[in-house]
């Protein structure tokens, strides 16, 4: 065996936000079969209901300030306990290496959508964005559109318009991209976590 001296730096790998002891950050995920949330901190894993009241105070503020929110998910649950896990699941239902509460704060909302059309997606708080460029519910299905590898002239016909705004609609997302394709454009889509 030969030693090269070479070593490997695991600080410059990306950590999952709360798995370390003493990490008191928090990251929320999401459990899509059954849009349970739990949450880590300080390299342990815990339910929803045992998040301490100032961290659940955040996110029912959140949540009742967002009348979108509100509204939809009142029609799902009377518990208002469930409407906050629900709310919490919608907005950072993805497990990554942002921490979703730091020092008491609250993280912007995250790019996790439950399915194509998530209904947080017409919420106030929810913005899917790519480096800070907020996407439209428009742009997004373009994105998913292109995702499935459809042509253009598809791609017009699934949203209804011409090849020509179709194209209109295009340039228009790789100039706030700053992006030069299509393959560009889903590159940097999958990057983002937007299409998976």
């Amino acid at each position: 065996m030969i030693n090269t001296g070479k070593t490997t730096n695991f600080n410059e790998l990306p950590q999952v936000a709360g798995v370390l002891p003493g990490d008191h950050n928090i990251e929320f995920f999401g459990v899509r079969k059954t849009k349970q949330v739990l949450w880590i901190q300080n390299g342990s894993t815990r339910y929803f209901k045992d998040l301490p009241i100032e961290y659940f105070n955040l996110l029912k503020e959140a949540y009742l300030t967002d009348e979108a929110a509100v509204s939809f998910l009142q029609k799902v649950t009377t518990n208002e306990n469930t409407q906050v896990e629900l709310y919490t699941y919608y907005m950072y239902g993805d497990l990554d290496c942002t921490p979703d509460i730091v020092n008491g704060k609250l993280a912007e909302s995250e790019n996790f959508r439950d399915k194509r059309n998530c209904p947080s997606l017409l919420w106030n708080s929810k913005n899917i964005n790519i480096n800070n460029v907020v996407l439209t519910p428009r742009q997004l299905m373009i994105i998913d559109l292109v995702g499935q590898n459809l042509p253009d002239k598809a791609i017009a016909a699934a949203l209804d318009i011409s090849i020509k705004t179709f194209d209109f609609h295009k340039k228009k997302l790789f100039n706030l991209l700053r992006v030069d394709s299509k393959m560009d454009l889903l590159k940097l889509s999958i990057k983002h976590k937007i299409v998976a």
